[in-house]
């Protein structure tokens, strides 16, 4: 997985917790000991969505544009890591292999990507769930996630 998701989440929660303060995109790279380019790029992406305000200049920053409570993580999740349209690169096989021609060889491709789009249907219907609150709410008292995972969603 790409951290693109991760960067946006731990952005948003930073900026929360910096408010009222601009926070220099070089700040959040040094808070996540990541590459301040990538950084920018995410912030770029939900500047556009309008989950970040940005002022450009020597004493520009970026704040946080909305409450956590009304940024829901499936949709972060969604804005960060498009669905696949192909799993190919992670599956074996193919309709034009050489080789023995078996069953498996002719169907391992779509019958794995039929898979693979159901899991990660699942894993977005599960952070559809939740709102940036609810994440900001186990940072600071870790089990909530854990006593969520012991009741049935859905």
């Amino acid at each position: 997985m790409r951290l693109d998701f991760s960067v946006a989440v731990h952005s948003l929660l930073y900026l929360e917790q910096k408010q009222p303060r601009l926070v220099s995109s070089r700040e959040l790279a040094v808070s996540m000991a990541t590459n301040p380019v990538m950084i920018r790029n995410i912030l770029s992406v939900l500047h556009k969505q309008h989950y970040i305000r940005g002022i450009v200049g020597k004493n520009g920053g970026y704040q946080l544009d909305r409450r956590l409570i009304d940024i829901n993580v499936g949709e972060l999740y969604d804005l960060t890591i498009p669905p696949a349209i192909s799993y190919a690169r992670f599956t074996t096989g193919s309709p034009s292999a050489v080789g023995d021609g078996s069953d498996i060889n002719r169907n391992i491709e779509e019958t794995l990507t039929d898979l693979f789009t159901l899991a990660d249907q699942g894993y977005r219907a599960f952070y559809h769930q939740f709102t940036m609150a609810d994440l900001k709410q186990d940072i600071e008292h870790h089990g909530y996630f854990k006593a969520i995972a012991r009741k049935p969603f859905g």
